[in-house]
């Protein structure tokens, strides 16, 4: 039956150390039993050492944008300000940017472009080597990326232009009676039993912090594009400038 609580389709394990392929093979994401057991709980342990963020997230991004006047605000705030505040906390410099870079070939059906793999050997240099302990914080960075700028942009959207908020991520994939299938996350921002999300409470506490430091903002666009991926709802842009807007954050 198709279920959340199925397993997701295997990604290859005989790949280049050190590349995008080797991080898909060890982190929690991608795998099944005992290494899902074993890869989970050590990104949940690091979790749990990370304190409040939503107070740096509301800082760091006040900082940003204080000089500004038009921004885009996915491309200036929503990626980089939850990753670097993340990164942080998990004794990292800011490494936002090779994040992101990394977070575009991240699933298994894109093809690694040569940036995302240098930047996948950065991210592995500033964790200190190729272990599982390195492939766990990268992949907390990577998997918070665009799931935590999607909370940013549609909730601002929607603040900003009285439309209800969208759920950033739409679906995933299950391995079914030997089918790769797409399973709903309709209701489930965070999804759902085994692999429910390990960093919901951070994800709303970073995106909190930054879209209180987003009042007083409104868009300088009509019409919001969107990214065009069958299984996110989110923003691709979301130009703003300062001026009150109607209403308020919920």
């Amino acid at each position: 039956m198709t279920s959340l609580s199925a397993p997701v389709p295997p990604v290859p394990a005989d790949v280049p150390p050190g590349s995008v392929a080797w991080l898909r093979a060890s982190v929690a994401r991608f795998s099944n039993g005992p290494d899902h057991v074993r890869r989970r709980a050590l990104a949940v342990s690091l979790l749990a050492s990370v304190g409040e963020l939503r107070d740096e997230a509301f800082a760091r991004t006040q900082g940003i944008v204080a000089a500004l006047g038009e921004f885009d605000v996915m491309a200036v705030v929503a990626r980089p300000v939850p990753v670097g505040v993340l990164a942080s906390a998990l004794d990292l410099p800011d490494v936002s940017a090779d994040v992101a870079l990394v977070a575009a070939a991240y699933h298994p059906h894109v093809t690694p472009d040569s940036a995302a793999e240098a930047a996948v050997g950065r991210l592995i240099a500033a964790c200190g080597g190729a272990d599982e302990h390195a492939a766990a914080r990268i992949g907390l960075l990577v998997q918070a990326c665009d799931a935590t700028a999607g909370l940013i942009g549609n909730e601002l959207s929607a603040w900003l232009s009285g439309k209800p908020v969208g759920q950033p991520v739409l679906s995933t994939r299950r391995r079914v009676d030997g089918d790769d299938v797409s399973v709903s996350l309709a209701g489930t921002p965070f999804g759902a039993g085994p692999r429910a999300c390990p960093g919901a409470r951070h994800a709303t506490a970073l995106a909190t912090g930054v879209l209180q430091a987003l009042q007083g903002f409104r868009l300088t666009e009509v019409k919001t594009s969107w990214v065009p991926a069958p299984n996110l709802r989110m923003p691709a842009r979301l130009w703003v400038t300062r001026g009150r807007a109607a209403g308020g954050l919920c």
